[in-house]
């Protein structure tokens, strides 16, 4: 499906779709006369359509689910997720899966608000589209008309991405000359989206889903439609009564689509708003006992530091040499002291009438030789003053 936007000739999907210029002008048929189309039809035609086929799967239990993934015409890999209710009275729904982005037909929650046919039930039925092709148009309308992406949050999506730039320099050149096999490329991206890495621009999922500026808030607003069929089909009676009667005009403004597009898009500001603040509260009680526990802590980390302190200052003070001047004092008195130590075990050793001589010798020597290393000490340090 890469090549969507360069086949202009698909039978099955240009013959009945309507462009999303003409999508507005739907004209609603009497809900007496609709005949509907079985659901088992619509899904035929959805999952037996010659360009979604290759590259639509079912993602649910049941079948009311199914993904179909495509590229947009600047080389985004996309996935469209319709939902087909059971009951063939309702519209499908179509949203864009594992992405936040902003476009004109995009509600803030990636549900597709800008195909009038699947905007209400009775668009729908009016509009006597088949599934099929209701998905192409929204598909074909995304590749032509790219959304802007700010987050891709879906992993195989992202896997997907990076496999399609990483082979977009490579493919250039042949699809120039040929034109690619839908089918075979469709498939690869399914068998590809389920383990191949992502080379894609990831932003803070967070702190990218709070913040819509002006230009993407905009987008999520319908247009002012360019006519409104509901009125062209009233009577002049009916539209006397909507222009002189508030309460009836109310009650027709509120059936039109998109009243109803605006009123979904509020109400999905406000449930965002309250699930947010309902999350903040449900923290409230564990993020003021963090406080407590980070402020216990500094209070530990503040005496702590203190005592470090207290005792790297103790080790700098027994660890730090002592000044040339006072440690010659105090080899100098070592010195001495070693000399009288020698002498008066010499006196003792004599006045006593010692016979040991050698052990005399040994012990007079080795104070002696302590004496003289102190002296040498002392000499080499006065030298170096």
């Amino acid at each position: 499906m890469f090549s969507w936007s360069k086949q202009s000739s698909t039978p099955a999907a240009s013959s009945s779709v309507p462009s999303s210029s003409s999508a507005a002008g739907y004209r609603r048929n009497s809900a007496s006369t609709a005949s509907l189309i079985p659901r088992n039809v619509h899904l035929s035609s959805y999952l037996n359509h010659p360009v979604l086929k290759p590259s639509t799967r079912k993602v649910s239990a049941d079948d009311t689910t199914y993904d179909t993934v495509f590229q947009t015409t600047n080389g985004f890999a996309l996935i469209v997720r319709v939902y087909v209710p059971a009951d063939n009275t309702k519209a499908p729904q179509m949203t864009l899966h594992g992405v936040i982005a902003s476009h004109n037909w995009l509600d803030i929650r990636m549900r597709v608000i800008g195909y009038a046919p699947i905007l209400s039930d009775q668009s729908w039925r009016s509009s006597k589209l088949k599934l099929g092709d209701a998905v192409y148009a929204v598909i074909h309308h995304f590749q032509l008309h790219p959304p802007s992406i700010s987050q891709v949050v879906d992993e195989n999506l992202s896997r997907l991405q990076q496999t399609l730039s990483g082979a977009s320099n490579n493919n250039n050149a042949t699809n120039r000359s040929n034109p690619p096999n839908t089918t075979s490329s469709s498939n690869n991206m399914h068998n590809k989206s389920n383990g191949v890495n992502v080379q894609a621009q990831v932003i803070d999922k967070k702190e990218a889903a709070c913040k819509v500026d002006e230009e993407e808030l905009s987008s999520l607003i319908p247009r002012v439609p360019s006519n409104f069929p509901e009125i062209e089909e009233l009577s002049l009676s009916e539209l006397n009564d909507l222009v002189n009667n508030k309460a009836t005009l109310d009650k027709f403004i509120n059936k039109i689509s998109v009243v109803d597009a605006l009123k979904e898009l509020k109400e999905s500001i406000e449930m965002s708003n309250v699930d947010t603040a309902t999350a903040n509260l449900a923290l409230e009680e564990k993020v003021e006992s963090i406080c407590m526990e980070v402020e216990t802590l500094k209070q530990d980390l503040k005496s702590n530091i203190e005592k470090y302190r207290e005792l790297d200052a103790r080790r700098a003070a027994m660890t730090r040499p002592p000044e040339i001047h006072e440690a010659v004092r105090e080899l100098t008195s070592a010195k001495k002291k070693a000399l009288n130590e020698s002498d008066e075990f010499a006196d003792d050793w004599v006045e006593s009438g010692g016979s040991d001589v050698s052990a005399f010798v040994k012990k007079f020597m080795d104070t002696r030789v302590l004496h003289h290393t102190r002296a040498a000490k002392a000499e080499r340090l006065k030298m170096s003053m």
